[in-house]
């Protein structure tokens, strides 16, 4: 079973697929499994990745899966969920790219503190800028009330900043909503919820890149009601999972400030 699996959505990558797929293979962790998922763009990303990989003799062990139609990147995300078997997994996005010790420093903290979730920090390139992104610092080791509370008021949904024990995952039944926008975020939500342990590194080990035209930057007239209902899909979660009641004064806050008032700006601005 390798340690970590990478899970990889593609659509649209041609121009970046090369440079996300290099730092993958520049990975210090060799027992990692790349789980590429095709959501059938109108480029020849795959293509592209295939023809890279072809002659790759490493350990790293590298699959293709697809989504039926074009789905978004969260059904695409669960399709490769289905297809990983690593004890901790994560989500890539192919125009980014990784660090060379992001799988192995994520994966260490994870088996040291036994945590169920790690994050790091990253960096987003804009242009000739560089920004830090950061996540909430909190001490490692099992979650209490308060500080579950806590992290869930101030957390911001930086997906791939994260490495996830598969196994919660699959027992709790986490998965993306179908929809585009705020998908991420009722997923990483689901975990910290539902996580009995965390730990975080304070280092960037991620690279994000503001491309325009990416999903996250399109204008979408119907961006409100994917983000509602994402988080409306969260509320359920939690209801299902027996997490409501006592997180639900947190949880409404957080449905309120990330949910309604971030879909009103969507919805003003388009």
């Amino acid at each position: 079973m390798p340690k970590v699996s990478l899970i990889i959505p593609v659509y649209n990558a041609q121009a970046t697929i090369v440079r996300c797929l290099d730092s993958v293979l520049a990975q210090t962790l060799e027992d990692i499994e790349v789980v590429l998922v095709d959501d059938h763009g109108a480029d020849g990303s795959i293509t592209i990745a295939k023809k890279h990989l072809a002659d790759y003799k490493g350990g790293k062990h590298f699959c293709f899966t697809q989504t039926p139609v074009n789905s978004g990147p969260g059904a695409a995300r669960n399709i490769g969920l289905t297809q990983a078997t690593g004890d901790y997994a994560a989500f890539v996005d192919s125009d980014d790219t990784l660090e060379p010790t992001y799988c192995a420093a994520l994966y260490e903290a994870a088996v040291n503190e036994d945590a169920d979730l790690v994050c790091c920090q990253a960096t987003m390139h804009s242009g000739d800028s560089r920004t830090l992104l950061t996540n909430p610092v909190f001490p490692a080791g099992t979650l209490d009330s308060k500080q579950r509370s806590r992290i869930l008021r101030s957390m911001v949904t930086y997906l791939w900043t994260y490495l996830f024990r598969r196994e919660l995952i699959s027992t709790r039944k986490i998965a993306f909503p179908p929809m585009r926008s705020a998908e991420d975020s009722c997923f990483v939500l689901s975990c910290w919820l539902s996580a009995r342990s965390a730990a975080s590194l304070e280092i960037p080990l991620y690279n994000y890149y503001v491309m325009e035209g990416s999903v996250s930057r399109r204008r979408d007239p119907g961006r409100a009601k994917q983000r509602l209902g994402s988080f409306l899909a969260l509320k359920a979660f939690a209801k299902s999972s027996g997490l409501w009641r006592p997180y639900r004064w947190t949880l409404r806050w957080v449905i309120f400030k990330k949910g309604w008032l971030l879909a009103a700006k969507d919805y003003i601005i388009g």
